[in-house]
């Protein structure tokens, strides 16, 4: 477990700053190189329209995605802070998705009004912001509802307004919708933000196209960083590992158990300590980056919210053993179909929401999941118009709740028959030991 006496601690901040320091010098260096206009890119982005899929990478450039990125993250850092919630996988998990999704999405100006519309909840039930502080952040999956409203071709005077008004509506539903919604898929689905943005999504959707409001989903994709994101992704990755290594006491001990842990609601920062958890999610940032590679994609926004989404979920309930079967099953299932790799790939991304399927019910059932996975979620995005950003969250709820009765019944088959088999086993061990004691007292008659 972790070891955080005075002088490793020292240590552990001095490697930290110095690995950390490295990576963003070299990115500043990259930047100035390539003569971007930062602020003019952080522009474009905020005023796009953001529907799936628009890569701000493409939008605004690398300069400007990052800084977008990094704005976002030291906003929930400083709430965070300022509210004093405590860092559990839940909220590590979120911070890495957010982070993910400014790629591709999410802006600093379309998740703010989600803000708003949790604290109005807040204050309307009597509770503290900080106890849904983290539902919020991953309601802004909806964010492109607020750039759709606000930036669209036909902008009139009252859009901005209509925009903002919309974004609190949705954070102020948000909460109590989520905290139903779970128990449809049972926490089998890593994103219940995404299950629950799905519905909301589809609904508000409908009304505003029975306002003859269209919304059209797009798709752009920038081509032209990969070496830049793999070589950042590699330090990151390799940062996370080392210095997690440090806080479990210079070792890998304990590693081994969090892989036998199912994924199931496990919150791996109070299970197993900052240092394990670290580990994990640098290892699984390289297996999902691997698996990219693997598909040979071009590492782009939308991809890259997909391998820090796994980053995020591997300090709750993802590791390499339950997220490989999706993985399998996701690659399976492009056989024989017209899916591009692309999809492919950013469908085994996210779909690895599906890992306590595997976790629990194995490595077969793993796969299974992550066939229908691909099947649906290339379906299920016309029903929200591509405005929940988490639509492979929406589609991994679908799986996972029409999966459970299957696998449920099927095991509760498999248990009555091996009652039914030791029950027989039993009777005859009974049998066989009766007519032992009744020879043996034959036996003993006869001498």
């Amino acid at each position: 477990m972790d070891n955080f006496n005075a002088k490793r601690m020292k240590k552990i901040k001095f490697v930290s700053t110095i690995l950390i320091s490295f990576i963003i010098l070299c990115f500043i260096g990259y930047v100035i190189h390539e003569r971007e206009n930062v602020f003019t890119g952080l522009l474009k982005i905020i005023t796009s329209q953001a529907v799936l899929i628009t890569d701000f990478l493409e939008i605004g450039g690398i300069g400007a995605t990052f800084l977008n990125a990094f704005l976002i993250f030291g906003f929930n850092f400083t709430l965070m802070k300022i509210m004093k919630i405590e860092i559990t996988g839940l909220a590590i998990a979120s911070f890495f998705t957010v982070f993910g999704f400014s790629f591709f999405g999410k802006n600093i100006l379309n998740i703010i009004p989600f803000y708003l519309g949790g604290i109005l909840y807040s204050l309307y039930e009597r509770v503290e912001f900080k106890e849904i502080f983290i539902t919020i952040s991953f309601a802004s999956a909806l964010a492109p509802f607020v750039s759709e409203v606000a930036f669209r071709v036909d902008t009139t005077e009252t859009s901005y307004l209509n925009a903002i008004v919309l974004g609190i509506i949705i954070g102020f539903i948000v909460t109590p919708l989520a905290s139903k919604m779970a128990g449809f898929h049972e926490g089998f689905n890593l994103y219940n933000l995404g299950f629950t943005g799905g519905i909301l999504g589809a609904v508000i959707t409908s009304i505003l196209k029975l306002y003859k409001f269209q919304i059209t989903p797009q798709r752009i994709i920038s081509y032209e960083f990969d070496l830049a994101l793999k070589l950042i992704c590699t330090g990151t990755f390799l940062t996370l590992i080392i210095v997690g290594f440090f806080i479990n006491g210079s070792s890998f001990n304990g590693y081994k158990k969090l892989l036998c842990d199912s994924g199931l609601k496990a919150d791996y920062i109070k299970k197993y300590g900052y240092g394990l958890t670290f580990i994990n999610m640098g290892i699984m940032g390289f297996v999902a980056m691997g698996f990219v590679m693997f598909l040979k994609q071009t590492l782009n926004g939308p991809l890259l919210a997909g391998i820090l989404t796994i980053v995020g979920f591997s300090a709750y309930g993802k590791h390499f053993i339950n997220t490989i079967p999706i993985l399998i099953g996701v690659y399976l299932a492009k056989f024989g179909s017209y899916t591009d790799s692309f999809t492919v790939a950013l469908s085994g991304l996210f779909g690895t929401s599906l890992a306590p399927v595997a976790g629990v019910y194995g490595t077969f059932w793993g796969i299974v999941a992550g066939w229908l996975h691909l099947a649906v979620v290339q379906s299920i995005g016309t029903v929200h118009g591509g405005l929940n950003l988490y639509n492979n969250g929406f589609s991994a709820g679908i799986v996972a709740g029409f999966l459970l009765p299957i696998m449920n019944t099927i095991k509760e088959h498999r248990d009555k028959e091996r009652i039914k088999y030791l029950k027989r086993k039993k009777q005859l061990y009974d049998a066989i030991t009766k007519e032992r004691k009744r020879l043996d007292e034959l036996n003993q008659d006869n001498e």
